[in-house]
């Protein structure tokens, strides 16, 4: 819970009781030993000064089968507060947007007397476990040999990992198995299954027969499997999505983007919808349709990630780059002149004019990386830098792609169809800059050329263009969004009392908030007796209310932060 864990338990209970998780015609909440709608906000208050927090899921096999997971749960937690010895302060939410309900606790870090709740690694990884099978045999009974059988055979067929497939690798030495040998009494059953599965495995290239009894397993089996498996779940998604909207549009694999592919290009286009793939591991995905009118499913990490992304938001999504950044070049050669080291004084040294929030994040970059294990920290605050540096930033990077498996960047919030007529610079202006030889005359693409040609006749009116098919330029879209912040700073001003102060090179004041234009997301930044709008960064979220100071520089700010709020400026 220290450091950022605390703003990460907030968002981890928002997610959890999100309303398009809980079951059909239910609000999201969360519940606790006695409320069915408990006060998460109360749990968040309590536990603000808890060294740690569990979360733990509850994935019954068959839960449609049980009567109520509320139930379940509750008994599980009296259990556990059984074999931990102590009362547990918990708040829960069951989830019903996967194929299978289940359940998600967030159990505070504090005992009853006060002190930290410490866990037992053995309890954490089996007894949590083994007390929820319990209840659920209790409730359904235990699965007899037919049903057992009946599940098994529905695996043979399947593309995807199966309960048959871990079996038979379990099974393997050194990649072989071998069914000539007679199978444990009682689990025979399962020999003409593993034989079958076996047979559909060849067709797909991954076992091969050797001798009388004895198969091969490809060792490329269950990672080529797992990815079937989220393929196929993937093309059931978008399927399911494009019933929705009514679109004829074949799909295949072709249609899940695939950032880690050496020659996959960026998207750009509209999101037709969002959502969660992986409840349990916190994955989200989009659904986008492109300028080319094709329909792309994309892995977009946390769910984070596509929190407040609505239908009809322009967005960007770039596959990762694995090369250095323009920071690990200058610490590698610094490091290279300097005998593998690296420090702050060095690199003033070599750059007598750097500023310190640029020194600062080489500092944070070398921390991130000494975490990976990739560089060493002195007491001194220098660096040991190794000579392979650059290809361990690449391993580093290709590591971390897990976490966001793509790059997204909101163009705009803005509905097509506003921008044809808003005063403002638009993502619409710049397309109309910067054409894409790509864009379909069908789909999305189709529509942004009819809200193209709309937009020029309106910018015509408006006396930004002089002529029809007059080339769109920067200076154009200066205009446009000179204007957008002046009507902008008008009407802000009414509101606040203070007088709208356009961007100079430097800036200074209180950060009071967001605010959405057609031109895209400014900083309100108030002083005693003026404000001012300037382009927004994600860091100054975590700083509304205080006071910061910054310097514009080539339409970005670098943003310096202060404790107190500013009295008078």
């Amino acid at each position: 819970m220290r450091g950022s864990g605390t703003a990460a338990q907030r968002q981890h209970l928002s997610y959890i009781a999100r309303d398009n998780a809980a079951s059909e015609k239910e609000r999201g909440h969360v519940y606790d030993r006695f409320s069915d709608e408990a006060d998460a906000k109360s749990f968040e208050e309590r536990g603000i000064e808890d060294r740690h927090q569990f979360r733990v899921i509850v994935s019954p096999e068959d839960a449609h089968a049980l009567e109520d997971l509320k139930s379940l749960t509750r008994n599980l937690m009296a259990e556990m507060e059984r074999d931990l010895a102590t009362r547990l302060d918990w708040v829960a939410a069951d989830h019903f947007d996967t194929d299978n309900p289940h359940t998600h606790i967030v159990v505070g870090g504090k005992k009853d007397d006060g002190t930290d709740l410490v866990i037992p690694k053995q309890y954490v990884s089996h007894g949590i476990r083994a007390r929820a099978q319990e209840m659920v045999t209790l409730e359904l009974g235990p699965v007899s040999e037919l049903e057992a059988r009946t599940k098994i055979a529905r695996q043979v067929h399947l593309g995807r990992l199966t309960q048959i497939d871990q079996n038979l690798i379990r099974q393997a030495n050194n990649q072989i198995v071998d069914l000539s040998i007679a199978p444990t009494k009682g689990i025979a059953w399962r020999r003409p299954l593993e034989l079958s599965r076996l047979k559909v495995l060849q067709r797909m290239g991954l076992a091969t027969p050797e001798a009388k009894g004895r198969w091969k397993l490809s060792s490329d089996l269950e990672p080529t499997l797992r990815r079937l498996g989220e393929r196929g779940d993937i093309i059931k998604t978008m399927h399911r999505i494009m019933a929705n909207t009514k679109a004829d549009i074949r799909l295949d694999a072709s249609s899940i983007f695939d950032p880690l592919s050496g020659d996959t290009a960026a998207i750009t286009g509209q999101v037709i919808a969002t959502g969660i793939s992986n409840d349990i591991k916190d994955q989200s995905y989009a659904v986008i349709e492109g300028l080319d009118a094709k329909i792309t499913y994309v892995d977009t990490g946390p769910s984070s990630v596509v929190e407040g992304l609505k239908a009809g938001t322009i967005v960007t999504i770039n596959p990762h780059n694995f090369d250095p950044k323009p920071s690990d070049l200058t610490i590698n050669k610094i490091a290279m002149e300097h005998s593998g080291r690296y420090s702050p004084a060095i690199q003033l040294q070599n750059d007598p004019g750097a500023r310190p929030e640029y020194i600062q994040a080489h500092v944070r970059r070398l921390e991130a990386l000494r975490r990976a294990g990739h560089v060493t920290r002195h007491t001194d605050g220098s660096w040991s830098v190794a000579t392979d540096y650059l290809e361990r930033v690449k391993e580093y990077e290709r590591s971390q792609s897990h976490l966001r498996p793509t790059a997204l960047t909101v163009k705009s919030t803005m509905p097509l169809r506003t921008m044809q007529s808003a005063i403002g610079a638009t993502w619409l202006d710049k397309n109309l800059r910067d054409t894409d030889d790509n864009m379909s005359a069908r789909g999305f693409g189709g529509e942004v050329e009819i809200a193209r040609a709309e937009r020029r006749q309106f910018l015509l009116k408006q006396g930004i263009l002089k002529q029809l098919n007059e080339l769109v330029t920067q200076n154009h879209l200066d205009e446009l969004e000179r204007r957008d912040l002046s009507a902008a700073g008008a009407e802000l001003s009414k509101r606040l009392g203070k007088t709208y102060v356009p961007t100079g090179q430097k800036i200074a004041g209180n950060y009071s908030g967001a605010v959405e234009r057609p031109s895209g997301k400014y900083a309100l930044i108030e002083r005693a007796k003026g404000f001012s709008l300037v382009p927004w960064r994600g860091v100054l979220e975590r700083n509304q209310g205080k006071m910061v100071s910054g310097i514009m520089r080539g339409g970005t700010v670098s943003w310096k932060f202060w404790k107190g709020r500013m009295i008078d400026q």
